[in-house]
């Protein structure tokens, strides 16, 4: 089942499941990623992140972990809704987007 029939059609339930997962494991790479970014002198350039890791690592984590379960519960229960659909393919996208660009920039680096 291709992305674009996730938004078109109501998906499976496991379907469904299998994109949430995506979302969550895309924002632990994502976090992981910035981890080794920073490490290596980059900036963190989302201003909320950026004053979570002012905070400290520990900040940080807990708000990408409260976020990421906050709208995967929201993505699961709206499961239903086409623009919840929508919605949900769009981050999985946008999140395996900006892990290749960080992929790129730890190689670059």
């Amino acid at each position: 089942m291709g992305a674009t029939s996730l938004t078109r059609v109501r998906p499976s339930d496991r379907a469904w499941f299998y994109l949430v997962l995506m979302f969550i494991g895309l924002n632990a790479v994502d976090l992981g990623m910035t981890y080794r970014l920073v490490d290596l002198g980059a900036v963190e350039l989302n201003p909320v992140m950026a004053s979570a890791l002012g905070a400290g690592w520990m900040w940080a984590i807990g708000l990408k972990g409260s976020i990421t379960i906050g709208v995967a519960a929201g993505l699961w229960l709206g499961r239903r809704h086409r623009i919840v659909r929508q919605a949900g393919v769009a981050f999985v996208g946008i999140f395996a987007v900006l892990a290749l660009y960080q992929l790129v920039n730890i190689w670059t680096i």
